[in-house]
């Protein structure tokens, strides 16, 4: 009689855990991910996931997004979850994480007649590369930055990324989602759009990077991100979100 007192009394505190409004960080310039569409209305792969999820659920999430260094600052205090994080063996040690939701391509844009071979971390050696801030792009990408194979430029912005590639201020920029992610960018920017021979994609990735919605540990969300995953699975399932 305990036993089954005590798990209804656990089912109960886990229905009143979950019941109020989850907070979600994220990014509003990570296309196609996460981004502001041009009613400055949120939108993207991940923001049509949360709603199928909570479509499904019937709990309500309230997706935050901003810069992506001020997400991902206040969601590893424990302020929230992060959608669109990728793994790295640091992150595991401090958040539990979703099923993958989908695989970002991440690769490189130079400008037109600095093109350089590439296909390891290794040929970056000397190079001086635009990032974004507080993003990963890989185990051996991120060892070999902090091993000062090569210097980083990092800017929250793309539009200045790729300005900054034009004017020869950095070797390469590191662009999201393929050379479908580098069109999204340029259209923002009559200017940039305007030069748009002047910049080429690699044609071999730098990574390819499974991204996942993450809490801190602190957090104890783990039953909430089973029930997460069971909507990534139906979402996939039928078509509301890619499933390459």
């Amino acid at each position: 009689m305990r036993i089954a007192l005590c798990l209804l009394l656990c089912i109960l505190y886990s229905t009143t855990l979950y019941a109020d409004e989850v907070t979600v960080f994220a990014s509003d310039d990570y296309q196609p991910i996460t981004f502001r569409n041009e009613q400055g209305k949120e939108d993207g792969i991940a923001y049509v996931l949360i709603k199928h999820y909570e479509q499904l659920s019937g709990n309500k999430v309230y997706l935050d997004m901003a810069s992506w260094k001020r997400s991902y600052s206040l969601a590893e205090k424990g302020k929230g979850g992060i959608i669109g994080l990728s793994k790295t063996k640091a992150r595991l040690e401090i958040f539990d994480y979703s099923e993958p939701f989908y695989e970002s391509i991440v690769g490189l844009v130079v400008k037109k007649g600095r093109e350089f071979p590439f296909n390891s971390v290794a040929d970056l050696k000397g190079k001086r590369i635009s990032v974004t801030n507080a993003a990963s792009y890989g185990e051996e990408f991120d060892h070999a930055r902090l091993a000062g194979l090569f210097s980083v430029d990092v800017n929250y912005a793309s539009d200045v990324r790729l300005k900054k590639l034009l004017y020869d201020r950095v070797d390469c920029a590191v662009v999201n989602n393929g050379d479908q992610g580098l069109e999204v960018i340029l259209k923002k920017d009559p200017d940039l759009l305007n030069k748009r021979d002047q910049f080429v994609y690699l044609s071999k990735p730098l990574v390819r990077d499974p991204l996942y919605l993450a809490f801190h540990k602190s957090m104890k969300m783990q039953g909430w991100l089973i029930e997460f995953n069971r909507a990534i699975k139906d979402a996939k399932l039928k078509g509301v979100i890619p499933n390459p």
